[in-house]
């Protein structure tokens, strides 16, 4: 009969941490996902903004209008600066998050190469055994045969 792997709880535990950081891996992307797809929002309204600024300057805008608008999008641009930062913070934090999921799958990798190594070791010893048992029987089957 084999005999259990005796790391098997750590395997265990590595494959537990190794989904925990994957888990947490596709987490940290979709927060990143959101980031990127607010600022791309963030950008096509400043554009749709400053090109309602380009019509109404030439139709005879006011200057007080025309401040308002330089300074709404002032206030938009150093929404854009700040989500820019939030992304590349988003980035830094997945970058990060796929380094320990790399690390975790390194010490999931090892202790599964481990495993299979003492599998291996198991599955030899028992066939050992077993030609042994077949040896045993065969000799006291040939000792019957000379003896008769």
């Amino acid at each position: 009969m084999a005999r259990k792997f005796p790391l098997q709880p750590l395997l265990d535990l590595a494959q537990n941490h190794m989904d925990s950081a994957a888990k947490n891996l596709q987490a940290l992307k979709a927060r990143w996902n959101d980031a990127e797809d607010k600022l791309r929002q963030l950008l096509a309204y400043r554009e749709s903004y400053r090109e309602r600024l380009r019509e109404s300057g030439g139709n005879g805008t006011s200057a007080m209008a025309l401040r308002d608008f330089q300074l709404f999008l002032a206030k938009l641009d150093a929404a854009i600066k700040l989500q820019q930062d939030e992304v590349a913070r988003c980035q830094a934090r997945w970058n990060a998050g796929q380094q320990e999921w790399l690390k975790q799958r390194g010490k999931l990798k090892a202790f599964d190469t481990l495993s299979q190594r003492h599998r291996r070791a198991e599955e030899k010893r028992e066939n050992q055994i077993e030609q042994k048992e077949q040896d045993e029987l065969s000799r006291k089957q040939s000792d019957r045969s000379g003896e008769e």
